[in-house]
């Protein structure tokens, strides 16, 4: 079963619009270049498991909260504790843990202990995609569906951010997608899970600037209303595949100016 939320889109984002949208938060002077489209995103990868030096890193935008500014910035995709030294986390087996995805528990500490240190730290982002996709797994072969927004531009996600250091001691930003429990569309298109989404530039101000129990009451299952889907080829299930053709509803988003 792919995690949720296990690939996205980021399609003719621009920071311009993301912080005109987000109207409360406080950019730097100089913003970076605005992302690079791609409609198909996964969490970094192994090219070949056998070679640990093989790797294909994959970054989504994100917001984060740096003293009185609030910086765009990419950040790697999954999220690497500070013990993995920049590289992929395994457990002591060797084997690799998945971190794109930070489960919210209901019950005891929020999250596993993987992202504990971010949560108490402090360390909220915000991603910003234009859509994501599920795959439905009642059938087989899993169908892909594309789930995006149908009363803004983009999604806003609530994430948890990691600023390690890697092996060269840089500090790098990595974030996992934070996932609650899933609304009737995503149940409608066989999925278990939501990302958790910040629906007003309101929660994304509350996300990165309240406190932890503020932002733990933005973490709720998505309106049904705030969502569209459409099926999309079996081609998005090869990674890094950009050779798509989209439904019309997602084509013309692509394609706008």
């Amino acid at each position: 079963m792919v995690a949720m939320c296990g690939k996205a889109s980021v399609s003719h984002l621009s920071w311009k619009e993301i912080y005109a949208w987000a109207d409360s938060l406080t950019p730097p002077d100089h913003l970076p270049d605005d992302p690079v489209d791609r409609v198909n995103i996964s969490p970094s990868r192994l090219r070949r498991k056998s070679e640990p030096d093989s790797m294909i890193w994959e970054t989504l935008p994100i917001t984060y909260c740096d003293g009185t500014l609030d910086v765009a910035t990419e950040a790697t995709w999954p999220f690497l504790p500070f013990w993995s030294r920049g590289r992929l986390p395994t457990n002591k087996g060797g084997k690799l843990i998945s971190t794109a995805n930070a489960r919210l528990r209901r019950d005891g500490e929020p999250f596993a202990p993987t992202f504990l240190a971010s949560w108490n730290k402090d360390r909220r982002v915000v991603v910003w995609v234009s859509w994501f996709y599920e795959f439905d797994s009642r059938v087989h072969p899993q169908v892909p569906w594309a789930v995006f927004p149908l009363n803004r531009p983009f999604w806003a996600m609530a994430g948890l951010g990691s600023f390690a250091r890697g092996e060269d001691g840089i500090p790098r930003p990595s974030v996992a997608i934070i996932t609650v429990e899933p609304n009737e569309v995503l149940r409608s298109v066989g999925h278990h899970r939501s990302p958790a989404l910040l629906g007003t530039p309101g929660a994304v101000e509350t996300w990165l600037h309240g406190n932890r129990q503020q932002a733990l009451n933005l973490l709720q299952p998505p309106e049904n209303e705030s969502m569209g889907t459409e099926p999309v080829p079996m081609g998005i299930k090869i990674p890094g595949n950009e050779n798509i053709e989209l439904p019309p509803v997602l084509a013309q988003r692509k394609n706008a100016p």
